[in-house]
């Protein structure tokens, strides 16, 4: 168990180590890893570290940032946590901003990762970096937990309307979910439709009929009441003539009465009329409801629309005013290093002109010495040949007065 513990520390702290070398060096430092856990036994280890691919520039760009810019990516997955907690307009936006400033600086602080680390155009990467480090918010835990660490292997992928949903869904508690559940009620079937407003028709049907037959009964006796007045100024023959004609209308009435009771006694609606007028006006209250939820929710998600894609142009417009400046610094970079060219290329053959000079004196110093050793030599034998010479004078003076006394011998 000791032995895995360990297996496990060295694995861990070799892709820490792994992800903060320089990139292109990320590939030998992976099989280097990969070869040093399966000599240690950890075949598993081994085979994983070995599938890890390269990652990409922002991603190693992102991972250095956790590692010199510890504090901010804290920063950063506080501000996302506290934007995952926001409530109401105010507090997302305060969120949202606070989160945008740490997006900012990391950025700001990538330009100098990227330039020392010798990548040409770093504004190509500048997009992916942004990206990525606004994704923190909907990241899943193991994916902030990486972030953290900087040992990232891919780009974080933007939030979709999904994360977005589950982010108001926490807020809101619940809220999200009854919008998602309006739906699934709106597609009851026609037929079930259909069968409840049938159900609501034949419930309504008899107290239709009573009331017609109220109002038949009242406007009967309004007529009634109308007729009195003009009944009293006509004759007696024209009174006693409509009271003839009442007679006979009598039975009429009376049939049509009774007719119409038997009707509103056929009609009379059941007992579970109320009970279902006031469940219908209770779907009608909850529906109203729903429908006022729903358009809350649209003007809350708007505002939040809005107010992302003001920050999104506020951050493209700062991130395109960086990039101008980027292009700027590279061309000026650029410019500086055509200058250190031609002065290192001046300076290489000031270089190589000093060696030449240097090695023909060299070539004259050894000339004068061999010039001097001759001049040595020649001296050597001048002296050699002056004291022979001497030598051979004191020999010829040590000869001359023998010789004279010979000579004087012989004239005796």
């Amino acid at each position: 168990m000791a032995r895995r513990a360990n297996s496990d520390d060295e694995a861990t702290a070799g892709l820490e180590a792994l992800y903060a070398a320089p990139l292109d060096e990320f590939t030998a430092e992976r099989d280097a890893l990969a070869k040093q856990l399966r000599a240690a036994g950890d075949s598993a280890g081994a085979t994983r570290v070995k599938a890890l691919r390269k990652p990409s520039t922002a991603v190693w760009t992102v991972n250095q940032l956790a590692r010199r810019e510890p504090a901010r990516m804290e920063a950063l997955l506080r501000a996302g946590e506290r934007l995952r907690e926001a409530h109401g307009a105010a507090g997302l936006r305060a969120a949202m901003q606070a989160h945008h400033d740490v997006v900012w600086e990391l950025l700001q602080r990538a330009i100098n990762v990227l330039a020392e680390a010798g990548v040409r155009t770093p504004g190509d990467h500048l997009d992916s970096i942004r990206i990525t480090l606004q994704s923190a918010p909907t990241a899943s835990e193991h994916e902030r937990e990486l972030l953290r660490r900087g040992t990232l292997a891919t780009e974080l992928e933007p939030a979709d309307v999904a994360d977005v949903m589950q982010m108001l869904e926490a807020r809101a508690g619940g809220a999200v979910r009854e919008e998602e559940a309006e739906p699934a009620r709106g597609k009851r079937g026609a037929k079930a439709e259909r069968a409840e407003e049938e159900e609501d028709e034949e419930v309504a049907k008899p107290a239709r009929g009573k009331r017609g037959a109220e109002a038949e009964r009242a406007e009967e006796e309004e007529d009634e009441e109308e007729a009195k007045p003009a009944r009293g100024k006509r004759g007696a023959k024209a009174e006693r003539a409509e009271e003839e004609d009442e007679e006979v209308a009598k039975p009429a009435r009376g049939k049509r009465g009774a007719k119409a009771g038997t009707k509103r006694g056929r009609a009379k609606p059941p007992a579970r009329r109320v009970d279902r007028s006031a469940e219908k006006a209770a779907r009608a209250a909850e529906k109203a409801g729903r429908a006022a939820e729903s358009a809350e929710q649209r003007r809350r998600e708007k505002a939040e629309q809005a107010e992302r894609r003001r920050s999104e142009q506020a951050e493209r417009k700062a991130l395109e005013t960086l990039r101008s400046a980027l292009e700027k610094a590279t061309r000026e970079a650029k410019r500086q290093a055509q200058q250190a060219k031609r002065a290192e290329t001046a300076a290489r053959a000031a270089e190589r002109a000093a060696r030449t000079a240097e090695r023909a004196a060299e070539a004259a110093r050894q000339r004068a010495d061999k010039a001097e050793r001759v001049a040595e030599a020649a001296r050597s034998q001048a002296e050699e040949a002056e004291e022979a010479r001497t030598a051979a004078a004191s020999e010829l003076e040590a000869a001359a007065p023998k010789s004279k006394r010979g000579k004087s011998r012989r004239a005796r």
